[in-house]
């Protein structure tokens, strides 16, 4: 069984403007794996999680209202500091330089949507094991 790197199960955040995704990504990783799941709809609500939920794993929209995914990540790893944060950034637009930037930003993973949950999984199991 995978656990979390400070012990237990691991928590996941689900940080995406979009209702639709958001909730039915937490859904999926509810219903599949035995994992934490939170939700955030924008940087207020995610930057409260980070440091109350204290996340193993993020996924994150790049495209967001107010503060982007981006500049999240980037604000996220600074917030972390030494603790283990896995960010995985994912966004409707392929071939437009956000990967370059995600990975610039700090984040572990870049996937374009729609996302297969079984890919998902696999990329976020690689992920809380490496």
């Amino acid at each position: 069984m995978l656990e979390s790197i400070r012990g237990g199960v691991p928590r996941v955040l689900v940080v995406d403007d979009d209702e639709n995704v958001r909730v039915g990504l937490a859904r999926a990783l509810a219903a599949l794996t035995s994992w934490e799941v939170e939700v955030a709809r924008d940087a207020f609500e995610a930057g409260y999680l980070l440091a109350s939920f204290r996340p193993d794993l993020v996924l994150l929209d790049v495209v967001m209202p107010g503060m982007g995914g981006l500049d999240i990540c980037a604000r996220m790893r600074r917030l972390a500091g030494h603790e283990p944060l896995r960010i995985v950034i994912l966004t409707g637009y392929d071939g437009s330089g956000h990967n370059e930037r995600s990975l610039i930003s700090g984040a572990d993973l870049f996937l374009t949507k729609p996302v297969d949950v079984d890919e998902i999984l696999r990329h976020m199991r690689d992920l809380l094991e490496g």
